[in-house]
């Protein structure tokens, strides 16, 4: 069974269409808090191992204001990543973003999100069964025309065109052989994350609006 064939089985009726797109299978989403789902295989390094990248935009604002950009400021101050532990059955804790600490080592995390988050039994649920490697929970950014990426996200933080969040999840080598429970438990994962972040967001827009 092909890519395709294994990714539409797994995703079933939230699946509106799904196309080819550079490097990865691009799925637009219905009834899902999901607008998309990127889906791309990787090369480890310089190795001949394989791994899979899943990336969701959550965008909330598509035209921004000055009020909006304070709120896309505010929720840079909250990227979060996950830190795994364990060999065989695997623990996650939600610990600030390396990005963030990386490329704007000027901006003072905020630990609200990230409480929040690792307070969650059913995400820790969804996390555990995904297995999953990597997840990131960023701003969201766009790349383009810039001469490094760490360019382009300063860039888009000082002028951001969209305000939302931008996740990308990361499963290793080894997964091709059950490739298609990976695909469905790390959407149902991101799907419920997406919904979390759009109740968070709201609650923060309030707080910014008010200061």
């Amino acid at each position: 069974m092909s890519e395709l064939e294994i990714i539409k089985l797994a995703l079933k009726d939230n699946v509106e269409n799904i196309a080819w797109d550079i490097d990865g299978w691009m799925i637009l989403l219905k009834d899902s808090r999901l607008r998309s789902l990127k889906v791309s295989r990787r090369l480890v390094g310089i190795s001949f191992d394989w791994e899979w990248h899943f990336v969701a935009p959550i965008i909330l604002r598509e035209e921004v204001g000055e009020e909006d950009v304070k709120l896309y400021r505010e929720m840079k101050r909250r990227e979060v990543q996950i830190k795994r532990r364990g060999v065989i059955r695997y623990s996650y804790e939600w610990v600030t973003s390396e990005l963030l600490t990386k490329v704007f080592p000027e901006v003072t995390p905020t630990e609200d999100l990230k409480t929040q988050l690792n307070k969650d039994g059913e995400l820790q649920r969804l996390l555990r069964r995904s297995s999953i490697d990597e997840l990131h929970v960023n701003t969201y950014f766009e790349l383009g025309g810039f001469g490094s990426p760490d360019e382009a996200l300063r860039k888009y933080f000082e002028s951001p065109v969209k305000v939302g969040w931008l996740i990308t999840a990361i499963k290793g080598p080894g997964s091709e052989w059950r490739f298609g429970p990976i695909v469905k438990r790390i959407y149902e994962l991101l799907n419920y994350l997406a919904e979390e972040l759009f109740k968070f967001t709201e609650e923060l827009e309030t707080k910014v609006s008010s200061l």
